[in-house]
């Protein structure tokens, strides 16, 4: 366990971190109100402009899946929105549904249904998208039938507030309630008390956390407050490293949220080129074209609580005590620092780290999309995922 010295400069940092933030605020907004979304980003990957027919990639999704024999069934998740983590934050305390999809190889789910041990990954998404960032109709970069292929079982789900999912006000959702929905998640996949549309569910005795973006903030606050899970994969985040550019739009679209936003709902990039440059690095046009007309908004009360949620990992990551896979991309225009994130957990004596060459802050969209998937299945296979 780290020493009291060690504990108190990890929160002396943040402390600092935030103060200084706060203190550039003005400056920031500035800044991000004198970049035109039109005009932002000249020679980024959003200056390449293809065709693409949306209704024809689901398509062939489908029929790829078919032929290699992988399952994707629609499941959803009865959860309330209530916060039992250690990162306090208000939420409105109502039951909702989230929805998402199961896709494992057909072997798979036939050895869980037979009663074998089967394990199951569950991925949380980051801020600005939805489970679609798991799901792209692009070949190779359709996250979770790539894991399919190489012999893992995977759940995709839209966080609440988002496409599928309920969306209530999101002025009652936070950073810790989503982390406490995931481990009733986590809970039913265990159980095999979920609902799959149209069959028998599966249980899994093994079950690992994955989160991209503030994703990776959630399944961290999940692992540490509940000590329930078998491993975690951090994705793009950090607790101590947002560029300016990130700290930018965070804080203007702060301003958002504390003017109510839209039923509680903003979005994180001013139009889809900021979205575009802030979030892709070196991107095939055509997954380019497919993924930015899904940005998504975010909602208010996830934003406001988490500088809050920061605060509460520096002191409490050291708990957390299960392998850790930490990816990042080498180009990530939003967030540096990986190697002082994963400094954080010593709790596990069990880590790895790779950066994702020329890959921006959606590495798994990015050409290298390959080396993310087979380091992500090399890394559950031996960890029992």
């Amino acid at each position: 366990m780290p020493s009291p010295a060690r504990r108190r400069s990890a929160r002396s940092l943040v402390l600092a971190s935030v103060a200084a933030l706060l203190a550039l605020t003005p400056a920031y907004w500035a800044l991000a109100a004198g970049s035109d979304p039109a005009t932002a980003g000249a020679g980024s990957p959003a200056g390449t402009r293809v065709e693409v027919d949306a209704e024809a990639a689901a398509e062939d999704t489908r029929a790829r899946l078919a032929a290699a024999d992988i399952v994707d069934l629609p499941v959803s998740f009865t959860v309330v929105n209530q916060n039992r983590t250690l990162a306090a934050c208000a939420v409105d305390g109502e039951t909702y549904t989230i929805r998402g999809h199961l896709t494992a190889p057909a072997d798979v789910l036939e050895a869980a249904a037979d009663g074998e041990e089967r394990a199951i990954t569950l991925y949380e998404h980051g801020i600005a998208a939805g489970e679609w960032y798991w799901r792209l109709d692009a070949e190779g970069y359709h996250h979770a039938e790539e894991l399919a292929r190489r012999g893992h079982a995977s759940l995709t789900i839209d966080r609440l507030g988002y496409d599928s999912s309920d969306q209530p006000n999101g002025n009652g959702s936070c950073i810790g309630g989503q982390a406490d929905m995931a481990q009733q998640i986590v809970d039913q996949l265990r159980e095999g008390s979920y609902e799959i549309e149209g069959g028998e569910t599966y249980a899994f005795d093994r079950v690992f956390l994955a989160g991209q973006s503030n994703g990776g903030q959630v399944v961290q606050i999940a692992a540490y407050s509940f000590q329930d899970v078998d491993g975690l994969v951090i994705m793009d985040w950090t607790d101590l490293g947002l560029t300016p550019q990130a700290n930018a739009r965070f804080f203007t679209s702060l301003q958002t949220c504390l003017r109510g936003g839209e039923d509680g709902y903003a979005y994180y990039d001013l139009g889809s080129e900021e979205f575009a440059t802030g979030n892709f690095n070196d991107t095939d046009p055509t997954v380019l074209e497919l993924a930015v007309p899904h940005q998504n908004r975010h909602p208010c009360g996830d934003m406001v609580s988490q500088l809050g949620g920061v605060l509460m990992d520096t002191q409490r990551i050291q708990d957390i005590d299960v392998p850790v896979l930490f990816l990042y991309g080498e180009e990530d225009a939003r967030v540096t620092g990986g190697e002082e994130h994963r400094a954080l957990f010593t709790g596990t004596d069990d880590t790895e780290i790779l950066e994702v060459p020329d890959a921006g802050h959606y590495m798994g969209l990015e050409r290298q999309a390959p080396l993310v998937h087979e380091t992500l299945a090399d890394w559950l296979d031996r960890h029992g995922g």
